[in-house]
């Protein structure tokens, strides 16, 4: 028997209706939401559903969408608890990873040193989703992101830091950074007096990223100030602790006012320094490990010297890859991915594998920059953002590794033209807000009123929030 049906032409109680699609615990008195950190989440989700075994429910759910499992938060308290507790968002997220699914791409706009073009974003910020993309369809649907700042100045830019566990880190024209989850839209914001003052003639550069072995997220500005890039003033804030740590090196190495914002793998950040303040180019990968404080530095595999005249870092499958633009004709990309990183006595081993992109004639003419972004859930092909120097043109193609060929480019819908940065961010429940047990339990009215809706005024406000998701798309 249809359940929804046999609502309208029966009069039943709403609470009757609920119990017989899931027979929930409404007044929660079977509810266990202790949640221990170190101990296993243990809730009881009603005597209609004791037969079916937790593990697989919460194996069910693991597979969920961020969407998805925010609105069942709202099915009992149990759930809610459940899908807030730290040892579920975790799993989520480890499931999400390895089935390489959940993946959202970000555009944003960026200053970039091979194209000439002055147009700006205004601060607009892009997400779409790969999972619903089908690499034969060649369009991936985005949608604005809302602004984190409560104090951007209208028409400047929001640079993009990185992204780590499904967090993305924004900084605005005050040098306040905005971390936001684009899937809960929570942000956390800190404020420039905790990351260091500096004039603009000053070479700054930021980097966000996760200690697993603290369970902290941390935040690094480095800054050289002018007149003295001899010593670098570090400053490490940490999520966790709510403050910032100062460090200061005069380890050789130079951030120049190219130097890019850092990118997180694996527990360390990495940027692109150059080895003298006199470089054109940058030659060395600097790296951060964010448990130890530890820095190092260790050559890239180009050779800068010659007709190189811009690198870049960015994270690919997991690891960091450096590519770069020449002056040269060769078919293939220079792409190197960074394989390991051993640190003997403060001195980087580092060992790297050259990704083989071919460009010419697979991109278009004129190809220059290629930057690989993610592979596809299926069928073989890597998503990859690529620049045209002839007609100042940024386009997205899927590349197929098998017969090397780019299919594209791809359609995006409402996106400025200009430079820009791509990146892609996976999409997780991760809050910097710390639930505990009374919270839990108690959860917020809005939520509770949701178990005691009828079905048919449920269904009415579904439809309402697909409308609006709709309409903010369109905008």
């Amino acid at each position: 028997m249809n359940p929804s049906a046999d609502y309208h032409n029966t009069a039943k109680t709403e609470d009757q209706v609920l119990e017989e699609l899931g027979d929930i615990d409404l007044e929660g008195k079977n509810d266990k939401t202790e949640n221990v950190e170190g101990q296993r989440y243990e809730p009881n989700f009603g005597k209609g559903q004791s037969s079916f075994p937790l593990d697989v429910q919460e194996a069910v759910l693991t597979r969920c969408s961020v969407k998805t499992l925010l609105r069942f938060k709202s099915v009992s308290k149990s759930y809610y608890g459940l899908i807030k507790s730290k040892r579920f968002i975790t799993e989520h997220m480890k499931h999400s990873v390895e089935t390489n699914t959940n993946l959202n791409l970000i555009l944003n706009h960026t200053v970039c040193p091979v194209s000439e073009s002055e147009e700006s974003w205004y601060g607009q910020l892009f997400i779409g989703s790969l999972d619903t993309t089908n690499t034969l369809s060649l369009e991936i649907p985005l949608r604005k992101i809302d602004q984190p700042f409560t104090d951007w100045e209208q028409g400047t830019d929001t640079p993009f830091i990185g992204s780590c566990n499904g967090l993305i880190a924004l900084r605005n024209s005050s040098g306040s950074i905005a971390v936001h989850n684009p899937s809960t839209k929570e942000n956390y914001h800190i404020t420039s007096f905790w990351l260091g003052e500096f004039d603009v003639k000053d070479d700054v550069c930021d980097g966000f990223g996760y200690n697993p072995v603290d369970d902290d997220y941390k935040l690094v500005r480095m800054i050289q100030r002018r007149g003295n890039i001899e010593r670098t003033e570090i400053r490490v804030y940490s999520f966790k602790e709510g403050y910032a740590l100062e460090y200061e090196t005069e380890k050789p190495f130079y951030l120049g006012s190219s130097c890019a914002d850092a990118c997180f793998s694996n527990g360390r950040l990495y940027w692109l320094v150059a080895s003298g303040p006199q470089e054109d180019v940058q030659d060395l990968i600097l790296s951060f490990d964010l448990s130890t404080a530890q820095i190092s530095s260790g050559k890239i595999p180009i050779d800068t010297s010659g007709d190189v005249y811009a690198v870049f870092l960015f994270p690919f499958a997991g690891s960091i890859c450096v590519s770069c633009v020449d002056d040269g004709h060769g078919s293939f990309c220079q792409i190197w991915q960074l394989k390991d990183t051993v640190n003997d006595k403060k001195k980087a081993t580092v060992s790297w594998e050259r990704l083989s992109f071919r460009k010419n004639g697979v991109f278009g003419d004129g190809c220059d920059f290629v930057k690989p972004l993610a592979y596809s859930k299926c069928e073989g092909k890597i998503l990859v953002d690529t620049y045209n120097g002839e007609n100042e043109a940024w386009n997205l193609y899927w590349y197929d590794q098998i017969d090397k060929l780019g299919h594209g480019p791809i359609s995006i819908n409402n996106v400025p033209k200009g430079p820009r940065d791509s990146a892609i961010c996976i999409e997780t429940l991760v809050s910097f807000r710390e639930i505990d047990d009374e919270e839990a339990e108690s959860s917020s009215e809005e939520e509770e009123k949701e178990v005691m809706l009828s079905l048919d005024e449920y269904e009415k406000r579904q439809k309402r929030r697909e409308v609006e998701e709709k309409d903010l798309t369109k905008g």
